[in-house]
């Protein structure tokens, strides 16, 4: 089935995931982005960098007291609350800036455009935290309810919305878990493990990392997009998908690569220097296939998507 003239809103157009979607969407000429933000300038900048500054498939928004005066058959909500450094230590973030957004676009999906599909980005930290073993279907989220920590925080707030979106089984709605994400346009302020890798090898520096072997499940820019068509291309759904690569990767592989590839100086030695407010997950990925049922078969694996991704910043 192909969308003629779709029109898309995506909240948070200068968020990272965002970023390469809007790249995505640009090429297919079928979509109208009507991309919402509170920095339009950025927005600006960044579409011009890419080359399509002055495209007549584009409007930029400024702030969202525009969107119901315009009629969408997608939303999309990119927005996100920053990592564990940007974040610096106020999660109340997690709960006031995800229920505002996520109500933004349900509000305008109940009131105004019942029939408009909303994507919302979830996270593989809606199954909590410390997996000792790939996610599967029965994976369970345990909270001990009497002893909430910080590191609880956005699992709760991500299973608190995708149960209320599920509550609105009436509506389209996608929740799209994602594990690890990784393109050209990710901030290397992060602080993830992948951007302290280009930060040492572009300073040339050694880096200095723990013992354990971690692993993680790195998704395609075209993979995210190919996801996100088939569920337009769904019909009437409301659920949730985990995102997968076609195969993770370790940290002793991704060590190997930028090693022999770019000269990566490292030295195994101090205990976790990477600090997650979601709490440290050594296996983080699913080996649940529910995206299947809507036609998702991942292309990239985990090593592709690095390679190739890494190569646009580092070279």
């Amino acid at each position: 089935m192909k969308f003629k003239k779709t029109r898309i809103a995506i909240f948070g157009a200068n968020s990272h995931i965002a970023r390469t979607l809007i790249g995505s969407f640009l090429q297919d000429k079928d979509n109208i982005l009507h991309l919402c933000t509170r920095s339009p300038d950025k927005a600006s900048s960044f579409l011009k960098a890419i080359g399509e500054s002055g495209s007549k498939n584009y409007a930029i928004h400024a702030g969202y007291k525009d969107l119901y005066k315009n009629s969408y058959d997608v939303l999309i909500n990119c927005v996100g609350v920053g990592t564990f450094r940007k974040l610096k230590g106020d999660y109340t973030q997690y709960f006031t800036v995800t229920e505002d957004y996520d109500n933004l676009a349900i509000n305008y999906i109940r009131n105004y455009r019942p029939q408009a599909l909303y994507i919302c980005f979830s996270s593989g930290a809606v199954y909590g935290r410390g997996f000792p073993a790939p996610i599967n279907e029965n994976t369970a989220n345990n909270i001990r309810v009497n002893h909430v920590a910080a590191e609880d925080y956005y699992g709760i707030v991500r299973l608190n919305s995708e149960a209320k979106h599920r509550s609105l089984k009436h509506l389209k709605i996608i929740d799209l878990r994602l594990f690890s994400y990784f393109s050209r346009y990710i901030d290397l302020t992060d602080g993830y493990f992948i951007t302290e890798i280009m930060n040492y090898i572009l300073k040339n520096k050694i880096l200095i990392t723990d013992s354990v072997n971690i692993v993680r499940d790195y998704v395609h820019p075209k993979d995210l997009y190919l996801i996100i068509r088939k569920g337009m291309n769904a019909g009437r759904i409301n659920s949730a998908f985990d995102v997968r690569s076609s195969k993770p990767v370790t940290k002793k592989e991704i060590l190997d690569y930028f090693s022999s590839e770019y000269g990566l100086k490292y030295k195994i030695g101090r205990d976790l220097s990477h600090i997650s407010a979601t709490g440290a997950k050594n296996i983080y990925y699913s080996k649940y296939m529910n995206a299947a049922g809507i036609g998702y078969k991942p292309v990239f694996s985990s090593m592709d998507t690095i390679k190739q991704e890494s190569g646009y910043i580092l070279k």
